[in-house]
């Protein structure tokens, strides 16, 4: 090839980068950049493009500590070429193991959560308006399959983009190989990864695997993929679109719950797509939509969990709430007691009763006829078997009978708590009084108990 010829490819790429990073990812000559530097090819000709087109920069270059001496030869390279191209550098160093550990995440995700989350730091701290990284095409091509294995949805399958909130991609239009030339060509020095060809790892299986499969089949396999990528991101925000109606029109918000009217999801055309891009925001895969509209046809009360909520099947809803323990302890109200924090806040007064008096209609603020009262009361969860005489009944109903003809979903019912008088249930709090211990024209002494917000 003559050296014509290079400088013409070289020329083209920098002028690709220009237009990537002005038109795609929306770069100004006055904006502030901070670059992740790894010491790869990648990030290597990302600098250099940065140096060239005479952007302000500051370099950041993570050591995740998990190669041994490779990772603090990584952090000394990076040092060494940031000096040399006059470029201000911050190190930090992570236990990415540890962390890992401790959260519960992969290796992976660690260092992804610590990396950005340290971007996002150092950016605020230093005015920076674009975090920019060394992802190619080919990081795109990867992230597409890993997407469609993990069942990821539509979103997914549009790859990496350009620009998403402060962070930049502006060698997305490039392959891998283009930038390992451009890095040559240029004379940019640049480390080898040594785990890039480790096949344990999923992205490295298709990235060596499958992709060369499909290259073998079609040789314009990357422009083919970039225009999928392209048109898919197109349907993915005409879906969007219709999404945000969907969402406006039936997802309704309590203090506590998300509901869902199972009705409407199944009059949808595209039940599963919509209810999946509802659900995925709080953790649940596309692989579980199926099992969920089919339990909507079912009896109610099947629960699906995901690692921060659970989704339960009601009669007329789907309701989602934040994964928690129930709490099955015992607490106690003292006759000196005003105002009880846990595990509901109720205030308590005593008086004596007037002629005028008259009782509380309202479930969240009762009369009770203190006479009958021994303290202390206890507030407790209800348990398989509770009874109680309703007021205005004369005979027993069972606490799981009262919550049926209340029609309480199974989360109203496990968030409903019990005023204890003894080994009676004097109140089913916010909802109804026992008769035995409603006010009458003997009642002397009235006890008020108010569920306060």
């Amino acid at each position: 090839m003559s050296t014509d010829k290079m400088k013409m490819n070289i020329e083209k790429f920098t002028q690709q980068f220009r237009h990537a990073l002005v038109n795609e990812c929306g770069v100004s000559e006055s904006s502030r950049i901070l670059v992740a530097v790894s010491g790869g090819a990648d990030s290597m000709a990302l600098l250099h493009l940065l140096r060239y087109t005479g952007m302000k920069c500051l370099a950041v270059h993570c050591n995740f500590s998990l190669r041994g001496s490779e990772s603090d030869e990584d952090e000394a390279f990076v040092k060494k070429i940031c000096k040399e191209w006059a470029f201000e550098l911050i190190t930090e160093r992570f236990d990415t193991t540890s962390y890992a550990t401790e959260n519960g995440v992969s290796i992976e995700m660690a260092a992804r959560q610590l990396r950005y989350n340290f971007f996002y730091s150092l950016a605020k701290k230093n005015n920076i308006d674009w975090i920019a990284t060394g992802h190619h095409g080919d990081d795109a091509i990867e992230t597409f399959f890993l997407n469609l294995a993990r069942g990821t949805g539509l979103k997914g399958l549009t790859g990496i983009a350009y620009q998403r909130d402060s962070i930049i991609r502006p060698l997305l239009f490039a392959t891998s190989q283009e930038i390992i030339e451009y890095c040559n060509q240029n004379s940019i020095p640049f480390r080898t990864d040594s785990t890039n060809h480790e096949t344990t790892f999923l992205r490295n299986k298709i990235r060596h695997q499958i992709v060369p499969l499909f290259k073998e089949i079609n040789p314009a396999f990357f422009n083919t993929m970039q225009n999928n990528m392209e048109y898919l991101g197109e349907a993915w925000q005409i879906f969007i679109s219709e999404a945000a109606k969907v969402k406006e029109q039936m997802v309704a918000e309590t203090e506590d719950s998300i509901l869902i009217p199972i009705k409407l999801i199944n009059e949808h055309p595209q039940k599963k797509s919509m209810l999946f891009e509802i659900l995925q925001t709080y953790g649940f895969s596309g692989v579980m939509m199926d099992n969920i509209i089919e339990s909507m046809n079912g009896i109610p009360g099947k629960q699906f969990f995901s690692h921060s909520h659970r989704l339960v099947v009601d009669r007329y809803n789907l309701i989602l709430v934040p994964r928690m323990e129930i709490d099955v302890n015992d607490y106690y109200i003292n006759s000196e007691t005003e105002l009880t924090q846990k595990p509901i806040k109720l205030s308590i007064k005593t008086f004596p009763k007037k002629e005028d008096f008259s009782f509380s209609v309202n479930p969240k603020k009762v009369h009770l006829d203190a006479d009958l009262i021994d303290f202390p009361l206890k507030i407790r969860k209800p348990k398989p078997g509770d009874r109680f005489q309703p007021l205005g009944m004369i005979d027993f109903k069972k606490i799981s009978d009262f919550f049926i003809d209340e029609k309480l979903s199974l989360v109203e019912k496990e968030n409903t708590w019990l005023l204890i008088n003894n080994d009676d249930i004097a109140w089913v709090i916010g909802h109804r009084i026992d008769n035995r211990y409603k006010i009458t024209s003997a009642t002397k002494t009235i006890l008020e108990v108010s569920v306060r917000d």
